[in-house]
């Protein structure tokens, strides 16, 4: 029997009562589970395996899929003010670069902290650009371009896509992310495009 914290990435429903799970887990990285019966009304699993609830789970690895016996909840998104589009990008990202069996323990913390601020914009890019930087396609993004700088980040470089400080914005072709560059619209739509161009190039 195996044990694992894991956080639900993926849900398909198979036969009339099962499912096949993705799940990152904390050690044991990307793999699926098979989960039987566990949308009878009465699977003691049912509640706690939803798509973006990290729970500790026991399973068994036999010859085929491993199986689910047991789940504990640990932590879960909460659907009031929840925002589908930020769902949509963790999800995406998750199953698309993460490799089976490949650990990212860094990575799984990172996602929890994201899933109990219930996937706020400023929370979800700081994932999505850690999660790049992990993976080896961004360089570092907490400082400026320029001067090195980690004080009023205000600017991206579009065509670098790095950020640039308020007092080196004029050397390039930066454009204004406001108060706050996490949160901020314009971000969140270059990393959308850059996550469309790496998976395209990958």
């Amino acid at each position: 029997m195996s044990k694992d914290l894991v956080t639900v990435i993926k849900s398909v429903n198979y036969s009339e009562a099962d499912k096949i799970l993705t799940v990152f887990g904390k050690y044991s990285g990307k793999f699926t589970l098979f989960a039987k019966s566990i949308r009878k009304i009465n699977s003691k699993n049912r509640g706690n395996m939803q798509t973006l609830s990290t729970s500790e789970v026991s399973f068994y690895e036999g010859k085929g899929m491993p199986l689910l016996t047991e789940s504990q909840l640990i932590r879960s998104v909460e659907t009031e003010n929840l925002q589908v589009k930020n769902v949509r990008r963790v999800l995406f990202m998750l199953n698309k670069f993460l490799q089976e069996y490949d650990p990212y323990p860094k990575l799984f913390d990172i996602l929890q902290v994201v899933i109990s601020k219930n996937l706020d914009t400023r929370s979800v890019n700081k994932l999505r650009i850690k999660f790049l930087s992990e993976m080896g396609f961004l360089s570092d993004f907490t400082t400026c371009m320029y001067c090195g700088s980690d004080k009023n980040l205000e600017y991206i470089d579009k065509k670098h896509f790095a950020l640039v400080c308020k007092n080196c914005y004029s050397k390039g072709n930066s454009i204004p992310l406001g108060e706050d560059p996490y949160g901020s619209a314009t971000l969140t739509e270059i990393i959308d495009k850059y996550v469309k161009r790496v998976v395209e190039e990958i």
